[in-house]
């Protein structure tokens, strides 16, 4: 039972223990007024024997005879009109209704009397007769007397019993449910004591939790601006060097292997961070992949060694279960007083240094230089802007011929991606592209390049060209998808696309930090019939025993290799051909260059010696090029 359900019990019990006594009291002055009747009445009574006992003697004075048998008379009537409907129904359960008979027989015989004294003053009655009479009935008066007390008693005691009974009864009542208020108060006391502590121990916790990042245990972003004030407001002759670290292509791993291993990575990641730095509580859980670290130094040597530290310790082979990952980390560095002197500014220039150590290859660190402001800027705006780019139609896509060198026929075209920002603002590939893919744009981006590249495709089949080979670049961010190779299956079937008229182009810089989800949409892709070209491949880390495992068919040969007395394009051609893999050079621009590549037998070639990126309508698919 509740407090309040208590509370209203109490407050009834009282009400009817109030009630009780108000009619106990009532009840019992009923009784003492039937004793002070009953008195009255005796007392007249005697006054009546008094008078009899001078019966011998005529009756002087029937006045005064009359008034004592009117005076004997009023007690029984005061009595007979006292109860009321509940007393007789007390009456009658405690068994005294002879009260009011005895009351009723008093007052016949004192009107029986009174008949009597009349007719004797009138001269119809004897004195003698009347002296009997009134001796008769004053001995009757005094029995009645005395035979009144006995019920009286008897409804007063169980009056009185009753009473008590209800009084004990109720107080017992009244002890037990103030007892059980008390206990309920207590138990409510201890409650709110219960909770306050543990208010006080969730208020601090949510004080940790406020200034602690609850995955890594590392102080979040809220603490990061408090301990940089801190440290500068300590540093003396020292100075503060911020470092701003991303781990490059985490979402990759998060989106393929799961978000149960990519939290551990982050707190594998975070305990490597904290030991490299050394100072408790001076690596900070800046949000999703990225990290704050914060360290005093007295010369430039004093953070390359540090950055140097960060970016060994983050490259390092990590274990999740039995599957052993690969990742790297892109790290920017602003100075205090250098390059500010507030923790908003330090972790902005920090948070941009990173970001142009990404877009430099990832992987390496970089100090904050003025002109990074700049080019963050200019990257917030264009960020901005290219998420309104597709809707706006400004993204298009221009078409290069792939040349057969044996033939000089249009084998094909690559697909090249292009933003023109308005009329007089083309926004260069290389500048955009990042931006893409760090804003998380690239995959819905490259599926559109996907989808218009094979539609335009089918157009130029459609025409004639039945075996028109179209290539797409593809960003990591859409292998890492594994739903990649579902959706190129989607575009083929849409557009009926021959599987081997697809080319997909793949970065050679993306194979270095390969990992199973990766390998399997290729192999996916390749035993699709999709064909796979390795791009740019000459500025990586790839070898020949890496290519012999990897399902590419052709190797693209990275323009800034591609010069008139350049080795290593032959080294690569001559690579190329062991493996059984075509070969495309680009970026050819002379006659030279193109007959040193024919004479290595090189298979084909793109570059504006031919045709440079051009609008569809410009592209002459049936094109047999001139070799003069």
């Amino acid at each position: 039972m509740t407090i309040n359900k208590q509370l209203t019990v109490l407050m009834l019990l009282i009400t009817l223990f109030s009630i009780i006594v108000a009619f106990s009291t009532l009840k019992m002055s009923g009784s003492a007024r039937f004793h002070q009747l009953n008195s009255l009445h005796f007392h007249y009574v005697l006054e009546l024997n008094e008078l009899i006992s001078k019966s011998n003697t005529p009756i002087p004075d029937t006045t005064q005879l009359k008034a004592i048998i009117q005076n004997i008379k009023a007690q029984p009537e005061g009595c007979i009109a006292m109860p009321s409907q509940l007393d007789q129904m007390i009456m009658r359960l405690t068994d005294t209704q002879s009260i009011m008979t005895i009351c009723q027989n008093d007052i016949d015989l004192a009107e029986d009397l009174l008949k009597n004294i009349v007719l004797y003053e009138e001269g119809l009655v004897s004195q003698t007769h009347l002296n009997q009479l009134l001796t008769d009935c004053y001995t009757k008066f005094r029995l009645n007397s005395v035979e009144f007390m006995k019920p009286v008693d008897k409804l007063t005691n169980f009056i009185v019993n009753t009473s008590q009974t209800a009084v004990i009864t109720l107080s017992i009542a009244f002890f037990l449910i103030a007892l059980a208020i008390a206990k309920a108060i207590l138990k409510v006391v201890k409650r709110m004591q219960k909770t306050s502590n543990e208010l006080m121990i969730s208020e601090e916790r949510n004080r940790l939790l406020a200034n602690r990042d609850t995955l890594t245990k590392l102080p979040n972003r809220n603490a990061l601006d408090l301990r940089i004030n801190q440290y500068i407001a300590t540093a003396g002759q020292k100075r503060l060097a911020v470092f701003f670290i991303d781990l490059d292509r985490f979402k990759d791993i998060n989106d393929t292997r799961g978000h149960a291993e990519g939290d551990k990575l982050l707190i594998t990641v975070s305990d490597r961070l904290s030991k490299a730095i050394q100072i408790e509580d001076s690596v900070f859980r800046f949000g999703g992949d990225e990290f704050v670290a914060l360290s005093h130094f007295t010369n430039t040597g004093d953070i390359k060694r540090v950055a140097e530290s960060l970016i060994n310790v983050i490259s390092k082979p990590l274990f999740i279960g039995k599957t052993e990952l690969f990742i790297t980390g892109s790290i920017g560095i602003s100075i205090y007083p250098t390059n500010a002197n507030n923790a908003e500014n330090l972790i902005k220039y920090a948070d941009t240094a990173m970001y142009e150590a990404k877009k430099e290859g990832k992987n390496q660190y970089l100090f904050y230089k003025n002109r990074f402001s700049k080019e963050h800027t200019r990257r917030l705006s264009y960020e901005s802007k290219l998420r309104s780019a597709l809707n706006k139609n400004q993204l298009q896509v221009m078409h290069q011929p792939v040349v057969d060198l044996n033939d000089f026929a249009t084998k094909g075209t690559e697909a090249l991606l292009r933003w023109q920002l308005d009329q007089e603002t083309l926004v260069s590939p290389e500048v955009f592209i990042p931006i893409a893919e760090y804003s998380g744009q690239m995959v819905e981006i490259g599926d559109w390049v996907l989808r218009i590249a094979c539609k335009q495709n089918k157009q130029w089949r459609d025409s004639g060209a039945k075996d028109l080979k179209i290539a797409v670049n593809v960003s990591p961010y859409q292998l890492y998808n594994p739903h990649f190779a579902n959706s190129v299956q989607d575009v083929i079937s849409e557009f009926e696309i021959p599987r081997h008229c697809l080319e997909l182009e793949i970065t050679e810089s993306m194979i270095i930090t390969e990992n199973e989800h990766f390998l399997k949409t290729l192999n996916e892709l390749s035993e699709m019939g999709v064909r796979l070209l390795m791009d740019d491949f000459g500025t990586g880390y790839s070898c020949l025993s890496n290519l012999r495992h990897l399902p590419f068919d052709v190797l693209k040969i990275d323009k800034s290799f591609i010069t008139d007395y350049d080795t290593i394009a032959s080294t690569i051609i001559a690579m190329g051909k062991q493996l059984d893999m075509k070969i495309v050079a680009e970026g050819i621009e002379t006659k030279k260059t193109l007959d040193i590549l024919r004479a290595q037998k090189c298979d084909f070639a793109q570059g504006y010696l031919f045709q440079g990126p051009s609008p569809a309508k410009d592209i002459d698919i049936f094109k047999q090029y001139n070799n003069s």
